[in-house]
């Protein structure tokens, strides 16, 4: 057995994996002063979850062998510099983090359709007799459509076809419609998605899906309509979605994940009584964040192993 890693972790994790990264003999670096750790230069893995990570900071660190990723998403990662270096670069999708997700959209969904905000206050402000002139939305029977059908798509399928009755359909260009079926779920095309009631958004963010969902795609979308996002800020539009919402446009927004984050204090979003917000925790739960941090804690041992990490991105940086 070698000396153990010098693991950085940038973002917290859950504790159950730092103590199984501590557990296998590696050196964490880890808190607010990890700049300023002086073992920094030595770090061989790097742990990180949202945070943006460049050349700057692991270019220095001529003993690197690993970026690991807490989550699916990598866009806040310079994976071509990373290779260039001989970085390899893995992320932890999957697991209890997908359900987790997945139950998140469904929760936004909810929270739009049955109005849970705007009916709490009727409560709080005694506003309780306005309860006749109101009549809340159905995921029951609802026609929904899901941008993109990875891994928590297809929970989201599972929650909204079994647990509701939901009409099921998905738009996604890198499978074949065969696939998407074999699912239980209509594939479709994104224009076609566009006219369902409840729009749920699963696709990473790349230079290919930045702005898909623009102020011509918000127009396809009828007055009583849904739009969820727990995916990627920059997937849609915010100016166009605001300009929707505050125009009647669309029924609403469910937004865990902006373009900018945290977003600015004085964000158009923030006025808008149809939007739902919330602070990109879709899927930071108690099982999905400890699922993920061991998952992080196998990624490193096998890189200590010396083997070729499950979840590897860039195969070209072995080379």
């Amino acid at each position: 057995m070698t000396s153990g890693e010098v693991v950085c972790i940038i973002d917290p994790i859950h504790p159950a994996g730092v103590e199984a990264i501590a557990a296998s003999g590696h050196t964490i670096i880890q808190g607010e002063g990890w700049r300023n750790d002086p073992r920094l230069p030595q770090t061989s893995v790097i742990v990180i979850r949202t945070s943006p990570l460049g050349p700057d900071i692991f270019g220095p660190m001529e003993s690197l062998k690993a970026i690991v990723k807490h989550g699916a998403g990598v866009d806040n990662i310079a994976i071509p510099e990373a290779s260039a270096q001989g970085v390899m670069v893995a992320n932890t999708p999957g697991g209890n983090n997908s359900t987790a997700v997945a139950e998140g959209a469904v929760a936004l969904m909810l929270g739009l359709l049955r109005q849970v905000r705007d009916m709490d206050a009727l409560v709080r402000e005694a506003r309780w007799d306005e309860r006749w002139g109101i009549r809340l939305g159905d995921l029951t029977g609802a026609k929904v459509g899901l941008i993109g059908f990875g891994r928590i798509a297809r929970h989201v399928a599972r929650i909204c076809g079994a647990g509701f009755g939901a009409e099921v359909a998905a738009y996604d260009p890198m499978l074949a419609d065969e696939d998407i079926r074999a699912a239980g779920v209509e594939p479709m095309s994104l224009d076609r998605i566009l006219t369902r009631d409840v729009i749920s958004i699963h696709t990473p963010l790349t230079e290919g899906t930045r702005n898909l969902v623009g102020a011509a795609e918000l127009a396809q979308m009828h007055s009583k309509a849904i739009i969820v996002n727990c995916s990627r800020g920059g997937i849609i539009d915010e100016t166009a979605l605001v300009a929707a919402l505050e125009a009647g446009a669309i029924g609403g927004a469910g937004i865990d994940v902006f373009e900018d984050e945290p977003p600015a204090d004085d964000h158009p979003l923030f006025r808008q009584p149809r939007a739902l917000l919330s602070p990109h925790v879709a899927g930071v739960t108690e099982a999905g964040m400890k699922d993920m941090a061991l998952h992080v804690a196998r990624v490193i041992e096998a890189v200590h192993q010396g083997e070729r990490p499950v979840t590897l991105l860039n195969g070209d940086a072995l080379s």
